[in-house]
């Protein structure tokens, strides 16, 4: 059959139909293998988890539709075997790790609309020598690498038990695309810390709008995080001067909307008084300032001290929800 038949049979063919038509003979699967992506049909997945579970020794990929119908494909190590729907394959002398990454790079190729989200679990198996599924972040970083393309994607998520796997990922998702990072622990270590350097140099870092994480943060430069309109982050302490670093810049921002900051001890109360004058109280042992923001009436800057636990909450709110009696300090008036 000549080529340009073949094109356009693909051309008028689904994501589903083409990858029917890659098992009719290996001269057709050839074909499309060697096809320009552009010349391939849109998957149009809304979300991809990429998940290795170390209680069941497998790899899990979930492709998930709009309508939240999805294709999940596991990869047993134990069996050596990949299983789709009711069918079972089993693979004698390759890699279950391999056969997972030469999946998912096929796919790969026809998703070309911006998935929602683009969601990563990986659990500890350093200590299972035995296994190979402890390898999966090294080589679906050589795949992304591969991959010549960034995935562009709206939400990059990964719970994981070993901060070092976060970057073997990271730097494929489209910063033009991102809009929110989460990066959560597994396996218990949400009292786990972390240097956020190495990520905060990242371009993902620089323009996503919103970040969570649920690590402990080591050698938090607050201008690192202060371009997030909506953050969520564990930290040791802070400094009254950090503080207020970050009360300057959310008072001038128009996108900003919340922030909590979660501390284990926090000592500078004082400090903090000095700089913002008296905390408004309503019997709670929450303090609480209000500050009006420079770009808009409508918009006060609220920041809260809870002391148990010990948390600061940064968020705007309507002038009608200040409490009766708190005093609204201007914008430069500390």
């Amino acid at each position: 059959m000549p080529e340009l038949v073949m094109e356009k049979i693909i051309e008028f063919s689904d994501f589903k139909a083409v990858l029917t038509l890659r098992q009719v003979c290996r001269d057709f699967r050839n074909f499309i293998d060697d096809l320009n992506d552009s010349k391939l049909p849109d998957s149009k997945f809304a979300k991809i988890e990429i998940v290795s579970d170390k209680k069941e020794n497998e790899i899990i990929l979930d492709f998930v539709n709009s309508d939240n119908s999805y294709y999940r494909i596991e990869y047993s190590e134990t069996e050596n075997s990949r299983k789709f729907q009711e069918t079972t394959k089993l693979f004698q002398n390759s890699n279950i790790v391999d056969v997972a990454i030469r999946d998912l790079e096929l796919i790969l190729k026809f998703q070309k609309s911006t998935l929602k989200r683009l969601f990563f679990s990986f659990q500890h198996f350093q200590l299972q020598n035995d296994s190979s599924v402890h390898t999966l972040p090294i080589k679906l970083s050589n795949l992304f690498h591969g991959l010549g393309r960034k995935i562009k994607t709206r939400k990059f998520i990964i719970n994981t038990s070993d901060t070092s796997q976060i970057m073997t990922v990271l730097p494929f998702a489209s910063p033009e695309a991102l809009e929110t990072l989460k990066l959560y622990a597994l396996d218990g270590v949400e009292k786990k810390e972390v240097e956020i350097d190495e990520f905060a140099k990242t371009e993902q870092w620089k323009k996503a709008e919103r970040m969570d994480c649920g690590f402990r943060v080591l050698n938090l430069k607050v201008e690192d995080i202060c371009h997030f309109s909506r953050l969520y982050i564990k930290v040791p302490s802070i400094t009254a001067r950090d503080l207020d670093f970050l009360r300057k810049t959310y008072i001038s921002s128009s996108k900003f909307k919340n922030s909590v900051f979660n501390l284990m001890v926090f000592n500078e109360i004082e400090e903090i008084t000095d700089l913002w004058g008296a905390a408004f109280t309503t019997g709670s042992s929450t303090h609480s300032w209000y500050f009006r923001t420079k770009n808009s009436k409508e918009k006060i800057l609220l920041i809260e001290f809870c002391p148990i636990p010990q948390v600061f909450f940064f968020k705007t709110i309507r002038p009608n929800f200040v409490w009766t009696g708190a005093i609204v300090h201007d914008y430069d008036e500390h």
